[in-house]
């Protein structure tokens, strides 16, 4: 069980009006314990334009990368987009390759193994370059610590640029142009754009420069904001503008692998970002987990409709096979966790032979969110370590595994993510020297607490705050679904199990009963004493549809129940 934390809730909130619609006070209130704090940004929020992007030619090294492009295209040249196996180096790459050719630009791509070669510019796509002949190297999601990498480009004639969004170390490689909003000497207005996201206002430039359409642009919007959910970015400024639209794209794309997708999942009628993030991301980076992501890319560039139908299927068996590999170790990670002190830790580190590298990223997220530490899941192959790491809020795991970086032959990632490789022998100092950091990291960093937004009255919960409510999508990181707090609510009805492990319940508060899902608590049903039992909830609420009716639905994210 967590700790309970309202947000702010000093701030005393009225009714607006915007755009001739009143906009009732729950909602005003919310948003500016979000920040935003004034009508013009709320109106912004609720109507988010694509006028409201940030000028690409802000982001250092733009102007240099967009001339080297156009000098591409009119020598002749032939440039290879080297991306990454993730769904977000996936899609940057999809992007990349199919605005340039529409420029009529000679493109060819590489993809790493994940297995083989590992994240980054790969010395593999620099042979395949020279191999084809290629004078320019574009990277998209990776190159950021490349630097003999684009030494070796270099020596062979061949420039790079690089678009990327991870972190950069001290040094910086030698590239032709290095565009990537976390520069530390970067000016750009918005930091966190995922790589994707980079590679999109590499587009947006080089449209600005040769004076195409402004709608050209944002064709492959429905790209950016796949990749962009699916790498779990901060859903708030650009990212929410472009995934807002790129969303709304998505159910009449005229991309055969995303027609082909939305039939293989069933998704015809419309997606939100929970789709995106829980079931088309998660096959798109199947493939690339297993062996390789070439599949994946493929599909997203392919006009053969039954070639893509095809390659759906086949990513959604993949996706069905990698379930089963990070299952089996998901468990064998618990299991040394309940035979050792690992989770008495501040940093959860688990290792084993043969554990395939591609899923131990879901893992660690898996024991990090079990245990509410950082959690590194690492795969023993000879003298290698490798393997992921996911953190928990206000612990940044690439910062702390920095601080170690004496030890590592490889790392590299984000504030909540992050990948690494070491020799065996190092492994007991790595360990210690990452919980020695952790221990100067305050102690109420590794309690569980979740946040709401507000206490909320079933009285309160009327068809005008339901129709707002659902004005937040795209929610995610940063800007999450609205949870509120329900005290004291009477269980009515008779409670029953459905799905695989989900309470359905009706909770009533002051003569207004409204049904709930409770998810994962199917247990609980044992504890319940219809018309005695009181339950205090953490809930979202949404709307439910059934033979053309719509109702209110409670949906329950955590419960605590008063026995009588």
């Amino acid at each position: 069980m967590s700790t309970w934390i309202a947000k702010d809730n000093n701030r005393t909130a009225t009714d607006i009006e915007i755009r001739g619609k009143k906009i009732p006070h729950t909602i005003v209130h919310i948003l500016q314990n979000r920040g935003y704090d004034t009508p013009r940004l709320i109106e912004k929020f609720f109507a988010p334009s694509l006028s409201d992007l940030h000028d690409p030619f802000l982001m250092n090294d733009m102007e240099k990368a967009v001339d080297r492009i156009i000098m591409a295209m009119n020598n002749k040249e032939k440039i290879l987009i080297h991306g990454d196996y993730d769904t977000d180096g996936i899609t940057g790459a999809a992007l990349l390759i199919s605005n340039l050719k529409k420029l009529g630009l000679d493109v060819s791509y590489y993809i790493p193994n994940r297995l083989e070669e590992g994240y980054g510019l790969s010395a593999s796509g620099i042979s395949r370059a020279i191999e084809e002949k290629c004078s320019l190297i574009i990277t998209v999601d990776c190159g950021s610590s490349a630097i003999t990498e684009v030494e070796s480009a270099s020596e062979n004639h061949i420039d790079v640029i690089v678009c990327d969004h991870h972190r950069p170390k001290e040094s910086l490689p030698n590239a032709f142009a290095m565009i990537n909003p976390k520069r530390t000497d970067s000016n750009y207005p918005f930091k966190e754009l995922a790589g994707v996201g980079v590679a999109f206002k590499l587009v947006q430039a080089l449209h600005e420069k040769l004076r195409q359409p402004k709608e050209e642009a944002y064709e492959d919007l429905d790209l950016v904001a796949l990749g962009s959910v699916v790498d779990i970015v901060p859903l708030i400024d650009e990212n929410r503008i472009v995934v807002k639209y790129g969303i709304s794209k998505i159910p009449k794309s005229q991309r055969v692998g995303f027609k082909a997708l939305l039939e293989e999942t069933g998704l015809c009628h419309g997606v939100t970002s929970y789709h995106l993030g829980f079931v088309i991301g998660p096959r798109i980076n199947a493939c690339g987990r297993l062996r390789d992501a070439k599949s994946a890319l493929e599909l997203l560039l392919t006009q053969d409709m039954s070639r893509a139908r095809v390659l759906a299927h086949s990513l959604s068996l993949d996706n069905e096979a990698r379930k089963g590999i990070e299952d089996t170790i998901y468990r064998e990670a618990e299991a040394i966790i309940k035979t050792s002190d690992a989770d008495q830790a501040r940093v959860i580190i688990l290792a084993k032979e043969g554990w395939h590298e591609g899923v131990l990223g879901i893992v660690a997220s898996r024991v990090s969110a079990d245990h509410f530490r950082p959690a590194i899941a690492l795969s023993l192959k000879d003298d290698v370590v490798k393997g992921s790491a996911r953190s928990i809020p206000d612990f940044d795991i690439t910062e702390a595994i920095s601080n170690c970086q004496h030890l590592l032959s490889k790392y590299g990632g984000h504030a909540q993510a992050a990948g690494l490789e070491l020799n065996r022998k190092d492994l007991d100092a790595f360990r210690a020297c990452m919980n020695e950091y952790a221990q100067g990291v305050e102690s109420k960093t590794f309690v569980r607490k979740t946040l709401y937004d507000m206490e909320l009255a079933w009285s309160q919960i009327t068809s005008e705050l339901v129709y707002f409510l659902k004005y937040f999508e795209p929610t995610g990181t940063a800007n999450p679904q609205p949870v509120f707090l329900g005290k004291d609510c009477e269980v009515v009805g008779i409670p029953r199990v459905v799905g695989s492990n989900h309470l359905k319940l009706s909770l009533r508060q002051h003569n207004k009963a409204l049904p709930a899902l409770a998810y994962g608590r199917a247990d609980e049903i044992l504890n319940i004493e219809v018309g005695k039992t009181r339950v205090n909830c953490l809930y979202s609420i949404a709307e439910d549809s059934f033979l053309g009716k719509r109702k209110t639905i409670l949906k329950i994210r955590e419960m605590e129940i008063n026995r009588p």
